[in-house]
């Protein structure tokens, strides 16, 4: 992990009782804090003060903790640029679609996202926020589903939506497109095609960084703006460490995500690209690792599976899984096709009428600034997830309890690995069209 203060001294302060009220924020401001921001609903508030603001804060009887926030570096995937809006390709060798991209998705064809759609669940009534260095928000595949009018940022001085041209790489707008690109003859198509998104910016589009102050915010405000389902494709390069100096943000994190649960809002994350074992790493300080924001208490985990070599045979395994992801029965809780590099050679072949190295195929196709990228990751498997929770979430009416949502995942994952729970598919691999049995 690469960490370090998020600004002069930006504080993360915790309320013994859950609830922060106008008086206890007017005592922070006489210790010499100014709130930024007050979360009433889980007794948090975002303060900036001086250096020994702490000490002064922890004097008031009903404050629990305040923390110096933290800067974390999130892992960054595996690209390679595709094509740009302008570029052609020619018509799908196989489904006869028009949304001439849609055959290099083979994640749907693993998670059987299209015998969903035949049944008529394509996610309408669901809404998605997707937590992550914003998204293009004049992509074409994305305008129709995006509910720009809600879109924020909690980076400074970044917006919402992307500004890096093609061929720039996008993280947020590959993510938004695995869940919720349309069906609507170009490109690719998401998970969730009749989904509505919006993008809460977390991590700077430039440095992919982002603090724990601005992704906790990140939750209340999807949470308090309407979203049913929260994609965090976000993972902590090499880990968290749980330590004296995160334990209490963790808890703020923690605190958050309970309150997005009871507001029937399903928060899905990634668990990280290190291939860690979360059930037994330690760092050099002997402090158990976690993976974040993965890990933490009700947030459902998703690993990485992909095929080697799908280019060269279409029939070949999709579900294994992949040489970096982060694994753990106490991390994991679904995998979901995430792409990977492995194959060995670097011969081309061609699909849907584009010629590239073979391996390439093997990684997730979407939607990035101005055109389109592949990439691998756990970052690219979490919106897999994020859109079949889409897509139960609509099936029921655009509402849905936390529990239920996990429970129609469960019951129509598919058991690969050791039976049951297991240490890199979890309670399975997720499986769209199952899960809406």
């Amino acid at each position: 992990m690469a960490a370090g203060n998020a600004h002069a001294a930006t504080y993360v302060v915790q309320a013994k009782a859950q609830n922060f009220s106008p008086a206890l924020a007017a005592k922070i401001a006489a210790a010499g804090g100014q709130v930024k921001a007050r979360y009433a609903q889980i007794g948090v508030a975002i303060v900036e003060a001086d250096d020994s603001f702490a000490a002064r804060a922890l004097q008031l009887g009903e404050i629990e903790s305040a923390s110096r926030d933290r800067v974390l570096q999130f892992e960054q995937p595996t690209v390679v640029s595709g094509l740009s809006l302008g570029e052609n390709a020619a018509s799908p060798p196989n489904t006869g679609d028009n949304d001439t991209r849609f055959d290099l998705q083979w994640g749907h064809t693993a998670i059987r996202a299209t015998d969903a759609w035949a049944r008529g669940y394509r996610g309408a009534g669901a809404v998605v926020a997707v937590l992550d260095s914003g998204v293009d928000c004049t992509h074409p595949d994305l305008v129709p589903n995006l509910l720009i009018n809600l879109n924020t940022s909690f980076v400074a001085g970044e917006g919402a939506c992307a500004t890096r041209p093609f061929p720039a790489f996008n993280h947020g707008t590959h993510v938004a497109g695995t869940i919720a690109a349309a069906d609507n003859g170009i490109g690719i198509i998401g998970v969730a095609p009749s989904a509505k998104f919006f993008a809460v910016k977390v991590l700077s589009e430039f440095t992919g960084s982002g603090s724990f102050a601005g992704i906790l915010q990140g939750i209340l405000y999807a949470t308090d703006n309407g979203a049913d389902v929260i994609n965090m494709s976000l993972g902590v390069s090499g880990g968290l460490p749980i330590a004296a100096d995160t334990k209490d943000l963790i808890k703020a994190m923690q605190k958050a995500v309970l309150y997005a649960r009871q507001n029937n809002t399903i928060v899905i994350a990634s668990t990280g690209n290190d291939a860690i074992d979360f059930d037994r790493a330690v760092d050099a300080d002997g402090n158990r690792l976690m993976s974040f924001p993965g890990g933490v208490d009700g947030v459902v985990g998703i690993s990485a599976t992909a095929p080697i070599g799908w280019a060269l045979n279409f029939d070949t395994n999709l579900d294994i899984p992949t040489s970096y992801t982060n694994y753990g029965k106490h991390t994991v809780h679904f995998a979901a096709p995430g792409g990977d590099s492995v194959y060995p050679g670097n011969e081309n072949c061609t699909v849907a009428g584009l010629l590239r190295p073979c391996w390439v195929f093997d990684l997730v196709f979407s939607d990035s600034t101005g055109g389109f990228s592949w990439a691998g990751g756990t970052s690219m498997a979490s919106p897999h997830a994020a859109g079949i929770a889409a897509l139960i979430i609509g099936a029921n009416g655009g509402d849905l309890q936390v529990s239920r949502v996990e429970n129609a995942l469960r019951q129509g994952a598919a058991d690969l690995g050791t039976h049951g729970v297991d240490e890199f598919f979890g309670q399975g691999r997720v499986n769209a069209n199952d899960s809406l049995r």
